[in-house]
């Protein structure tokens, strides 16, 4: 669809409203925007117009704007006078901030600025694009097709397509993706603390989250840690226990970071997500007084939000280059020679996943179908890539738009949960 720029003026009363909520909805409809978005935006743009309207009176004026921008259609609503946001309501929820419900299930979130006596809503929507499924599977069609190359070309010529453009592709890839994490795991859980808002609730909310992280990773390790004894470990041997006790001691050590910047620096995840929850604590406690600090993290969250998404844009290309290089590693030869052991692993695997989908699916009344239904993007990303950093920007789109999930809950459980499990899944790839 071509959009054409279009600016309006027009005085905040009912007739006119009704006017621009009627284009919105038939601007994104042309963009073929699923219709729960289409429906809640035009609300959303109301209920926006008639704040407006009951803060400045009908006499005053706004301006409704169409364009895009780098190709991303955008629409803006303009007013002047004294700073006045309607996206912040106080009691709206127990978050405090903007969180109507009709938002919680799109991804067409309102922004809100404010500069030299203009007031500015912007909304930014995305042009439907293909399935990620379909991506998925069109990247192993092409790995597929490319790898045939090693059936016409000299050995000599796929070895030098794999070590100078294959493997420096791979490796550029992960350093952007590596780039991007610690900061993103930083400001989501800062900022999801921060989101949370009252340490109360923070405090209620958060340690539910953590203890049902901890239940669910102390019974799969349990597990896990049992067969693994079973099958390698002398427990009568005190040499392994020491080193166990040792191994656990250093572990819960190197939580602790040695200094500020020590887990930016280093990457280390899991000192990145205890000194964010310690800065997201202190931002929550001091509360206006260091509201700017919090405005700042937010703000940051949003940009690397943004920059994960423009790099994961790459994750079919990504894709084909991870098959090649495993095709024409014989890596794949070997894999199938190991088909037994995987098969059997992967079938507790399933049967795992398949008590914890049902435990979900029951506690929410959702059929398990559904819930794979959406899932299924997020599970193909990780296992083509085997990169949870790649499938983390589409697990949080799927938790949001998908399941419903508030983006703060998202942003803030999200990364911890993967730090958490961490171990767990660590003792699972020894056990494998």
């Amino acid at each position: 669809m071509k959009i054409i720029p279009e600016r309006k003026r027009y005085p905040l009363k009912p007739a006119f409203i009704d006017t621009v909520s009627e284009d919105v909805q038939q601007f994104l409809t042309a963009l073929r925007a699923p219709k729960k978005n289409v429906l809640a935006t035009r609300l959303t743009v109301e209920e926006i117009l008639l704040d407006l309207t009951d803060k400045f009176g009908e006499e005053a004026e706004f301006t409704y704007i169409k364009n895009n921008f780098l190709g991303k259609p955008y629409i803006t609503l303009t007013y002047e006078g004294e700073p006045f946001n309607p996206l912040e309501k106080e009691g709206d929820d127990e978050f405090g901030n903007w969180s109507s419900a009709l938002f919680q299930n799109t991804e067409y979130t309102p922004n809100y600025s404010f500069d030299r006596g203009v007031n500015a809503i912007t909304l930014r929507f995305s042009k439907k694009g293909m399935s990620p499924v379909l991506k998925l599977l069109l990247s192993i069609a092409v790995a597929v097709l490319l790898s045939l190359l090693r059936f016409v070309l000299p050995q000599e010529s796929i070895s030098f397509l794999k070590d100078n453009i294959i493997d420096a592709f791979y490796n550029a890839f992960l350093g952007l993706m590596t780039t991007v994490e610690v900061p993103l795991v930083f400001l989501s859980v800062t900022t999801g603390i921060i989101g949370i808002g009252d340490s109360t609730v923070f405090g209620k909310i958060g340690r539910k989250m953590v203890l049902r992280f901890l239940a669910v990773i102390l019974f799969f390790t349990a597990l896990a840690g049992m067969i693994f004894a079973m099958l390698f470990i002398n427990l009568q041997e005190d040499s392994g226990a020491s080193f166990s006790v040792k191994v656990g001691v250093e572990m819960l050590l190197d939580l602790i970071p040695s200094s500020l910047i020590a887990p930016l620096t280093s990457g280390n995840t899991m000192q990145v997500v205890v000194m964010a929850v310690f800065v997201g604590i202190a931002l929550v406690i001091l509360g206006n007084k260091a509201k700017t600090i919090s405005a700042i993290m937010s703000e940051g969250n949003r940009i690397i939000v943004y920059m994960t998404g423009v790099i994961s844009k790459l994750l079919p290309l990504f894709i084909v280059v991870v098959l090649l290089d495993i095709i024409w590693s014989s890596n794949l030869r070997m894999f199938l020679n190991m088909w037994k052991p995987i098969a059997a692993y992967s079938g507790v695997v399933v049967l795992v996943f398949g008590l914890m989908l049902m435990s979900v699916a029951s506690k929410e009344r959702v059929s398990a179908g559904l819930l794979i239904k959406k899932m299924l993007p997020t599970f193909f990303i990780g296992i083509g890539t085997a990169s949870s950093v790649a499938a983390n920007g589409e697990c949080s789109e799927s938790l949001v738009k998908r399941m419903g999930v508030n983006r703060r809950f998202v942003e803030f459980g999200q990364p911890v949960g993967g730090v958490i499990f961490m171990p767990s899944t660590a003792i699972n790839f020894m056990v494998c």
